[in-house]
Parts: structure tokens; sequence; C-alpha cells
């Protein structure tokens, strides 16, 4: 893990549970739980969105266990931007000359998945939002 200096306690913090040499219970460093609970709030709550650069985003950050959770803390702070919000949604169909097909996967259960590597079925923009697009041009390695 590479740190900032101010960080390299909490690294260590990392690497002792790691080791088990925290023994059975785990005690977060205070750093790891602001006084604000909420990480939106905590992160910008002091940007003005009207007239935001990229560079100002690129020490925030908020880590999610799973996409589901990114997926809700991306459409809070699309909230706090302004400008009118535009939901891009996916066609979802099933292409097969079965009908039996059909009502096995209903489109109401398609659209409720996110494949990995996919965009949500429901993907709301902002003009000016930072998007992140990612591409595996090496899908075996």
């Amino acid at each position: 893990m590479c740190a900032l200096e101010s960080e390299r306690d909490f690294g260590a913090w990392l690497l002792d549970i790691g080791e088990k040499k925290s023994g059975s219970t785990i005690q977060l460093p205070l750093q790891c739980y602001p006084s604000i609970q909420d990480p939106i709030h905590q992160l910008y709550s002091d940007i003005d969105f009207s007239s935001v650069t990229p560079q100002e985003f690129k020490d925030r950050a908020v880590l999610t266990v799973n996409n589901e959770r990114s997926m809700e803390i991306n459409n809070k702070v699309l909230e706090f931007m302004p400008g009118n919000e535009t939901v891009y949604k996916a066609v979802d169909m099933i292409m097969s000359e079965d009908p039996q097909d059909q009502l096995t996967f209903p489109e109401e259960f398609l659209n409720s998945l996110t494949p990995t590597g996919l965009p949500p079925y429901e993907l709301k923009l902002k003009i000016g939002c930072i998007i992140m697009l990612l591409r595996n041009l090496a899908p075996s390695k």
C-alpha cells in the first residue's frame, strides 16, 4: 500500500489486522470515522459545482464495497450539482426464438441487473459531471 507520511499509521494498522496482531477486538483509528458521518457532505459540501474543475476532485473519493452502494453515492452527489438531470435507459430484451425464454427472463428482471463492465439500466448524468470510462483491452490478462 502506498501511503503519504500522514497515512503511515493507518497503513501499519491495516497490516497488523492482516497479520492478526490486534487480537480479537479491532479498534478503528479516529481518522476512520470523522465526526460528520455523511461522506458526501464531508467531501463535497465546500465545492461550488457551477465552476468546479476536475483537479478539485482528485483527492476526493468514496470507496464502497459494492457497485450498488457506489451508484447510490454517485446519485446523491449528482443531486448537489446544478442543472437538469438526464436519464439514459438501456434497452433490455431477450433475443431468442423460444417464447419461453421471454417468460423466464422478464424485462423487469433484466432491468435490475448491472453486469460487470456495463452501465446500470438507468444512467443519470448532468452537464459538467465527471464520468470515468474503463475498458479492459486484454480480458485474458
